[in-house]
């Protein structure tokens, strides 16, 4: 493996709950990343199998004078605040957060790593993913360095496996929210972008896999914890509202919502529907999400495109 510095450029945090099974997997996967020096942050948050004891032998065996691996816990629920744990301690420049059931390939990190050193002035280094869904076909999660603010309404292009960070401007907008239960890098992704990173991405190959669960912390039913993620779409509707720019993003994201608790068949559909629409001032921009809605319900996609000529959305960050 290749050293290519006295210290560490990227330190990879990693939280986990209840992955004993499946954790090694991705941790080996880090190991072995042909970037080196490189740190690396193992959060549990509150695991109630023997993950805390697996990932703690797991770090025994492979921490090495070019590879420091730490084991920390978390006892606030979540994994923003798991994050947040790990945060605390980075001391490397640069730090990328990755889940416990994923998988990077040998050059990921290296390639993050070379992107930075290239260009000191980046804040963010993004690149485009491969997602296993549940049904286990293979989908490409794209990330974009340009129009970023309507891509990440509506594509969630830092979703967290998908780039790294400066340190300081992470902090600087202020970490994880642990009160963001749900779509929390989504949240997030939001605070990093109203602060104007610089950005830059990776067209290498893709390194990443990420591997969907069923036994997600969220669920796989959006209408079973409906609180949640409209919680985190008011937290993003606050954060744009303060730095000047309108509500339209996220009321249609309240809109495609309402469709998909509609089509797993909850009345959540139509309540949250009717809340978006009492809110709008003419009977336009009613039609306008009302369309929204049974579009999307109906199974159509895209309609962030189809109606960004009338909506006030975001000019390219």
């Amino acid at each position: 493996m290749e050293m290519n510095s006295a210290e560490p450029t990227i330190t990879v945090v990693v939280p986990v709950y209840n992955r004993a099974g499946i954790v090694t997997e991705t941790l080996d996967s880090i190991a072995c990343q042909s970037e080196r020096p490189m740190s690396l942050f193992i959060v549990d948050n509150n695991s109630t199998d023997n993950t805390l004891a697996v990932v703690t032998e797991w770090a025994e065996k492979h921490v090495t004078p070019d590879f420091s691996v730490t084991v920390l816990s978390e006892n606030t629920p979540g994994a923003a605040a798991a994050r947040n744990k790990g945060l605390e301690a980075v001391t490397t420049p640069y730090v990328m957060f990755f889940d416990s059931d994923d998988i990077m390939l040998p050059g990921h990190v290296k390639d993050f790593a070379d992107t930075f050193r290239a260009d000191p002035d980046l804040d963010i280094a993004g690149r485009d993913i491969v997602s296993i869904e549940l049904d286990g076909h293979k989908k490409v999660q794209r990330f974009a360095d340009r129009d970023m603010l309507f891509r990440h309404a509506f594509n969630a292009i830092l979703s967290t496996q998908r780039y790294a960070v400066r340190t300081s401007f992470i902090r600087k907008a202020g970490a994880w929210a642990p009160d963001a239960l749900a779509w929390n890098d989504f949240e997030l992704g939001f605070r990093l972008l109203v602060n104007k990173p610089a950005c830059k991405k990776i067209d290498n190959d893709m390194t990443v896999i990420m591997r969907r669960q069923a036994q997600s912390i969220t669920g796989t039913r959006f209408s079973d914890t409906p609180e949640k993620w409209e919680h985190s779409l008011d937290k993003c509707e606050h954060t744009l509202a303060s730095a000047g720019y309108a509500g339209d993003a996220i009321e249609l994201r309240r809109a495609v919502l309402a469709a998909i608790y509609a089509r797993e068949g909850s009345g959540h559909g139509k309540r949250l529907l009717d809340e978006v629409i009492s809110r709008q001032k003419s009977k336009f921009r009613k039609t306008l999400y009302t369309f929204a809605f049974h579009y999307t319900k109906s199974g159509g996609r895209g309609i962030h495109i189809l109606l960004r000529p009338f909506l006030n959305f975001f000019k390219d960050v």
